[in-house]
């Protein structure tokens, strides 16, 4: 590396014209995320054990049904979002450029999903790793199997083209469906 420069983005630290140093940066950089993740998921599961435990049945209880109902959650916040987000909604809706308001809204519309998704998540990789524990015939503790089964779910996004586009979204999508289901219904 002849010299970092700072990204316009965010203040990390990338090599300049290295190829390499910029590819080995990135799996750096993922593997951090992955940890990262791994541990929000935990401290998330920690915290609030009730939910948890919660969106765990509701996964349990109906795995399909829990995702198509955080499929359909999903796909109506997001049009809900771009929706609230166009321009030419609001110019034509209001003939003005006050947009702020529609900002918050659009703010909420997008950060709803996400926090139920992140409170399902947590019992869907609880759930996962009860199931991955069954595989094996050792019995074992509850952080281990919560810890399992984010790894493994995780770990199974990151494979290229069929994680990304098959086992990504399910998982985003069981989440919010395990996520609603534990706290609204």
């Amino acid at each position: 590396m002849k010299e970092l420069i700072v990204s316009g983005a965010s203040p990390v630290l990338m090599p300049r014209e290295d190829p390499a140093g910029k590819i080995v940066f990135m799996l750096l950089f993922g593997a951090l995320i992955l940890v990262c993740f791994v541990a929000l998921i935990t401290f998330l599961a920690a915290v609030l054990r009730g939910q948890t435990g919660r969106a765990r049945n509701a996964v349990q209880q109906g795995p399909l049904k829990t995702l198509v109902l955080g499929a359909v959650g999903w796909l109506g916040f997001g049009a809900t979002a771009a929706w609230l987000y166009s321009r030419a909604f609001v110019e034509r809706l209001l003939e003005t450029e006050i947009r702020s308001g529609f900002l918050i809204a659009t703010v909420v519309a997008a950060l709803v999903p996400l926090v139920l998704s992140l409170l399902g998540a947590a019992g869907l990789f609880a759930y996962l790793g009860d199931r991955i524990a069954s595989l094996r015939s050792r019995d074992t503790s509850e952080l281990r199997r919560l810890l399992t089964g984010c790894a493994v779910a995780m770990f199974a996004a990151f494979f290229p083209f069929v994680g990304w586009f098959v086992i990504l979204p399910l998982l985003v999508a069981t989440a919010f469906g395990a996520g609603f289901r534990s706290v609204l219904l």
